[in-house]
Order: C-alpha cells, then sequence, then structure tokens
C-alpha cells in the first residue's frame, strides 16, 4: 500500500475533529440538526484553515441516515459509500474555470440524487471563474432545486460578484492560532511515535501561519528528514530559514556598521539557495517581535527566540526599530519587481547600517560640542540665560516656508528639481553631508519653486530629523541645484491635509503671499566666545578636542 500523506491521514470527518473553527462549526451544526440547511455557503479565509474539510463534513452530514449528536454516524450507506458518491461532486476553480464547464454542472443539476438526500457541489478556489462562468452560475443560485447544496471555497472572497456573494451564507475563516496547531501537532506526533521538541512545535505553528495542513506537511517533510528527536536545527535546515542566533548575529553587525559581515551574511545566504523574499517576511516578523517584548513584555514560547529578543532589546532602540522595519517593508516592495533580490536587500542593510551608525556618532558628536560651549562659557562668566538659539524649526518658521512654497509654486521648477533630485547620492559618502543625504534619498519633493521646496516623508522620525538639521539640508540642497533654496519636511499625512486645504482656497479665490523670514541673530555683545567664532567661520571650521 502507498504512504498516505500526513495531512490526509488525519483530515477530519467530523465537526468534533475540527481545530481553530469553533464558532463555525457551531453554527453550521446547529443548523444542520434544526433541518435548517441553507441552499448555498461561501467560505472564505486563508489556505489550510479548514475550508473544504468542513464543506466535506457538510455534504457527509446532510446525507447521513442516522447522525449522531450533529456528526455523522460513519455506519450508513451514505457515509461508508461517501468517497465513491457520484452525489457529492467536487469542481476546481482554478482548472475548470470556463462558462462551458458551468453550463454542464446546470444540465446535470436537476436530475435527482442517485443515492442521496442531498446533491452538494463544493466549488473550490471559486474566485478563479470567469466572469461568463459567474453569470452562468448566477441563474442556478437564484433558483436552486431543493435536492441542491452549494458550497463555494476561496482564499480571494474579494473577487467574488457581489451577485454571488448576497445569495450565499458567508462565513469567515480565520487564521488557526498557535497554541490549537501545537496541540493538534502533539496528538498526531503521539499517534505516530514522532519525537519532537516543544520548541520546534511552536516553530512549525508559527512558520505555518496559522494553516493547519501547512503545520502538518512540515512535520511530514521533518520525519522524512530525521530518525531521531526533531529539533530547531531540523527545522532550519528543511525549511531554508535562519536560525534566531543568526538574525540576531546580523542585527548586532548592523548596529556595529560591519560592512564585510553584512555582506558576507547575505552571500552566503544566497550561495545555500535560500529565499531572499521569504527571509526578508522572516526578518520583519522578528523585528515586529522584538518591538512587541520592549512594549508589552510579550514573549514567545521558542527559548531560543527569546534569548535573541532580550539582546536585541538592549542595544536598539523603539525608534531604530520602527525605522528599521519601515525599510524591510520598502526593501520587500522593490524585490517584488527584481530579478537580484540579494543585492536590493544588501544595499538596504548597508544603508540602514551607514544612516544609524552616522546617526550615533552624530548625537556623540553634539554632546561634545555642548559640552565644550558649556565648559568656555563657564569660563567666561557671561550670562546667557535670555539667549535662545536651536538648530530646529520652529512650527512658526515651517508654516512660513510651507506658504511660501505654495506661494512661488512652480511645475516647470518642481520638474527641474525631481530630475536632479538623483544627484543626493553622490554625497551619501562626504562625512558633512552623509546622514541627511541618506535621509532625504528616500523622501520625495512636492512642492518646488525657484526659492522654497516641501518635501515629504512617511515617518515622523525622518521628518523630525530633517528639520532638525534643517541648515545643513538647505546647504545641501543648494550646492545640488545651483541656487539658494530654503527647505521644510512634512509627513505624507500633513501633506495631504495643507495640499486639500490648498486646493480648496485656490478654488475660492484666496491667494497665498509670501511672508519674508525673520531671523533673530545674537548681538556681538552678548555673545559667548564659542557662538561669536561660530558666528564668524562657521561650525564646519571649529575642531573640539
Amino acid at each position: 500500500m502507498s504512504y498516505l500523506a500526513l495531512y490526509r491521514k488525519y483530515r477530519p470527518i467530523k465537526f468534533n475533529d475540527i481545530y481553530g473553527q469553533e464558532e463555525i462549526v457551531t453554527v453550521l451544526k446547529n443548523a444542520i440538526m434544526r433541518n435548517k440547511v441553507s441552499h448555498a455557503y461561501l467560505f472564505s479565509g486563508p489556505r489550510g484553515t479548514g475550508k473544504t474539510t468542513i464543506a466535506k463534513i457538510i455534504a457527509r452530514l446532510v446525507n447521513c441516515e442516522n447522525p449522531i449528536d450533529g456528526d455523522a454516524c460513519g455506519k450508513c450507506y451514505s457515509c461508508l459509500n461517501f468517497l465513491n458518491s457520484s452525489d457529492i461532486v467536487e469542481i476546481d476553480a482554478a482548472s475548470n474555470n470556463g462558462v462551458d464547464e458551468i453550463r454542464e454542472l446546470r444540465d446535470k443539476i436537476n436530475l435527482v440524487p442517485t443515492s442521496s438526500k442531498y446533491k452538494v457541489y463544493i466549488i473550490d478556489e471559486v474566485h478563479m471563474l470567469t466572469n461568463q462562468a459567474f453569470n452562468a452560475l448566477l441563474k442556478t443560485l437564484e433558483e436552486p432545486p431543493s435536492h441542491v447544496i452549494f458550497i463555494l471555497a476561496t482564499t480571494e472572497p474579494h473577487k467574488i460578484p457581489l451577485t454571488i456573494a448576497s445569495r450565499c451564507q458567508k462565513f469567515r475563516f480565520s487564521k488557526i492560532s498557535d497554541d490549537k496547531i501545537v496541540d493538534r501537532l502533539k496528538e498526531i506526533s503521539k499517534n505516530e511515535n514522532i519525537s519532537i521538541s516543544d520548541d520546534a512545535l511552536f516553530e512549525i505553528a508559527r512558520i505555518s501561519d496559522g494553516g493547519m495542513r501547512d503545520a502538518i506537511n512540515m512535520l511530514d517533510q521533518l520525519v522524512a528528514f530525521t530518525n531521531s528527536k526533531i529539533t530547531l536545527e531540523d527545522i532550519y535546515a528543511v525549511n531554508g530559514t535562519v536560525s534566531y542566533s543568526n538574525l540576531f548575529d546580523l542585527l548586532k553587525n548592523i548596529k556595529d556598521n560591519d560592512k564585510i559581515k553584512i555582506i558576507e551574511f547575505i552571500d552566503h545566504f544566497d550561495i545555500d539557495g535560500k529565499e531572499i523574499n521569504r527571509f526578508v517576511s522572516e526578518l520583519i516578523i522578528f523585528v515586529k517581535d522584538i518591538i512587541l517584548y520592549k512594549n508589552t513584555g510579550k514573549l514567545s514560547e521558542v527559548v531560543d527566540k527569546n534569548v535573541a529578543i532580550k539582546k536585541i532589546d538592549e542595544i536598539f532602540s523603539d525608534n531604530e526599530l520602527y525605522i528599521f522595519i519601515e525599510m524591510l517593508n520598502e526593501t520587500q516592495n522593490k524585490m517584488k519587481n527584481s530579478t537580484h533580490s540579494s543585492i536590493i536587500l544588501m544595499t538596504s542593510l548597508l544603508k540602514f547600517s551607514d544612516n544609524n551608525y552616522h546617526f550615533v556618532e552624530n548625537k556623540n558628536q553634539e554632546n561634545i560640542i555642548s559640552e565644550e560651549k558649556n565648559i568656555v562659557e563657564s569660563s567666561v562668566k557671561k550670562d546667557v540665560n535670555n539667549i535662545s538659539q536651536s538648530n530646529n524649526l520652529s512650527d512658526k518658521e515651517c508654516e512660513i516656508r510651507i506658504n511660501n512654497a505654495l506661494a512661488l509654486a512652480s511645475k516647470d521648477e518642481l520638474n527641474s528639481i525631481r530630475n536632479k533630485w538623483k544627484l543626493i547620492d553622490g554625497y551619501i559618502f562626504e562625512e558633512e553631508y552623509s546622514t541627511i543625504s541618506g535621509l532625504l534619498k528616500d523622501s520625495i519633493i512636492v512642492v518646488g519653486s525657484n526659492k522654497y521646496l516641501i518635501i515629504v516623508n512617511d515617518l515622523d522620525s525622518i521628518v523630525q530629523r530633517i528639520n532638525n538639521n534643517y541648515t545643513i539640508m538647505d546647504k545641501l540642497l543648494t550646492k545640488i541645484l545651483g541656487h539658494n533654496v530654503f527647505s521644510v519636511c512634512m509627513t505624507k499625512n500633513d501633506w495631504n491635509i495643507k495640499k486639500n486645504e490648498y486646493i480648496n482656497n485656490l478654488k475660492n479665490g484666496v491667494k497665498y503671499n509670501v511672508i519674508e523670514e525673520k531671523k533673530t541673530k545674537l548681538k556681538k555683545n552678548d555673545m559667548s566666545p564659542v557662538d561669536e567664532l561660530i558666528n564668524l567661520v562657521g561650525d564646519n571650521m571649529i575642531e573640539y578636542k
């Protein structure tokens, strides 16, 4: 006898055997017991969550001659001949999606069942039907014979025409929880005499992403891989994933700006033939779990993972992790349209590492500068308590720059600026501009004029960092564009609000006038020696020791 895959061997045949869909089971069981069976059901949800399985259980139960407590008896003629019954018709819409197939179904539908109470049509992946096929099916769903039940299953319910969906009872299948999957895997492992660690069980559940079938298939594959106890290392080898200790090493190398080790990691990963896209997804989930731990203290059931999470918690701030996960999402989108996924990932990791390094470096230098200024100012005993000096754009200054950019906005200037925007890449390795160029590279120009610019970035943290370094930003953009410019950065949400306001004002005849920027300078007599020197030669000319 040929080998029977575990997911087929342990496929539930009764409602009581279903894991993770208790609410759906309760509703369907009660409806059938009360003879309130609908003529059409629509099951939607992720793969491997029990849609087709429950459809078959319904088909078996409605035709059972002696149901027991809402489940088929398994002993009557209908139950014993279920698998060979001509009254149970399964259709794979992925390969039978044409109008001819549906018309054939419609022609046969009026024929009474041969040996059962109901004829049950299970149409899997129903969203794959053509529009013509849906139209052909619609008439049947509107006026079905009393002996016919339709069960439609799909992973993409948004592709189902509303005319079809509205004629069905709809059930949304959710992902099965890790705990439920682990319970089922433990039960199967016990029955099959499979030795497997708890860490490995929870890792299988996590990787399967709520799909029971995927989890059981992975267990089956691991059994074939090893004859001894299944461990986490076996999962990494079979599934092509990376251990949590290796993920920690990668993040530590990124934090330390160790470019050689980052490159070696990606090269080794690529040579091993592992899926880069899948790795990025795993990395995103791992970083998400770190953020979750930082904010809630919640850990997983996998010991190795918890150890790695706690170590990374000590070296990465919340803000750095937020920026990192945004970068990974953007990288993943870029990889979808590229045949060089590993190169894109490597470049993104190196860029983030470099920007992160410079951010830390600059922060340290700011602290040194601040400390030195305090020392000098104390030595000359100058009273500077009334002096307010900042490198940040105030809210008022931001509003003025936004107003002036809108007042002078020019499509020609905007297009010209956008054409030159790529020149920012040339300053990424210049010490003075490395940080700001890295921040601006992932930002976009939305308003341009001969003097004022509005820049947009998705992340509020990036916007703040850009505006906090507006002087160096203006200096860089002046070099690139060839004339003096004054810039301001906004989040995408803030820009959308401002843009709508701008459009409404134009429609109502409201004109934008340029507002003169008032620059407050320290009086010479009120300056400390350090301030006076900075005012004379500029901050970049001063070396602090």
